[in-house]
């Protein structure tokens, strides 16, 4: 159900267990206001920051050297990280979390966020290796069909842009890429406020949280397009410069995930169980 209070439209929710979660609207110009707040918190955590900064750079920098010469593996190892991004940014929404109480940042405590409410951690975390699963078969589908596999570096010394300056290997990389973002799309959708949710609130289900994130992406399609869209820019520059972006990238995008989660969503207190 949704009604409109101070020109805001909201929509109501009741879990299993009675709590009533409110979902709000966004407009556009909330995306800047979330990465400014994000920008804010990696300015009074820096140390945490650059840990989680520092773990995706080191990843992305450890997939392209061991698929330098696989560029189809790569590009597929990739993107597992993109898909994964929500549940690896579960510390840093902890930090967030922390500066918003008034806390001082406290990164061991942050890494162990999600021992407070495991089983749905988990469950989360096998929802999205099934997917995982399904688009590790669908990529070699790809590559099959366009015969991209035949093309493995023949000179190594071309490295992954002999790959992309190819017939073949363009061509992979343009279905790779159209159908790679609508799994992506699908993810974001199911993970968008999942996991702040699960660390906000230990009473409610995976499965209800997922359904929750998915009404709240149908409730602002075109703001969360935008969002998603930007996310992905950012990710994807952050690969491109051999993880180096990253160092930046993934601190900001994960605290100003926690902040959009905070504007879209609020448990009323009255119900809440605590």
């Amino acid at each position: 159900m949704a009604h409109t209070v101070e020109h805001q439209t909201v929509h109501d929710h009741v879990t299993e267990k009675g709590e009533h979660i409110v979902s709000k609207d966004a407009q556009f110009r909330d995306i800047g206001h979330w990465l400014k707040k994000g920008w804010m918190d990696m300015a009074h955590a820096p140390a945490a920051s650059f840990f989680y900064g520092a773990i995706m750079a080191l990843s992305v920098l450890l997939v392209y050297a061991s698929f330098k010469d696989q560029p189809v593996m790569m590009f597929q190892t990739a993107t597992f990280f993109v898909m994964l991004s929500p549940f690896l940014a579960t510390g840093l929404y902890a930090i967030s979390r922390q500066l918003e109480q008034g806390e001082k940042p406290n990164l061991i405590t942050s890494m162990f966020a999600w021992r407070h409410n495991v089983t749905e951690f988990a469950l989360f975390a096998l929802a999205l290796g099934v997917i995982i699963a399904i688009w590790s078969r669908i990529v070699p589908l790809i590559a099959a069909i366009v015969k991209s596999n035949s093309l493995l570096i023949v000179d190594p010394n071309a490295g992954v842009m002999g790959f992309l300056t190819s017939a073949p290997g363009q061509t992979f990389m343009l279905y790779f890429m159209l159908t790679g973002a609508l799994v992506a799309f699908v993810v974001f959708a199911l993970s968008v406020v999942t996991i702040p949710l699960l660390l906000r609130d230990r009473n409610i289900g995976v499965i209800q949280a997922m359904i929750l994130s998915f009404e709240v992406f149908m409730e602002n399609k075109a703001v969360m397009t935008l969002w998603a869209f930007i996310i992905g820019s950012l990710v994807f520059a952050g690969i491109l410069t051999f993880g180096l972006l990253m160092l930046v990238v993934m601190p900001l995008l994960g605290y100003a995930s926690w902040h959009a989660f905070n504007d879209l969503i609020e448990i009323d207190p009255k119900t809440e169980i605590k």
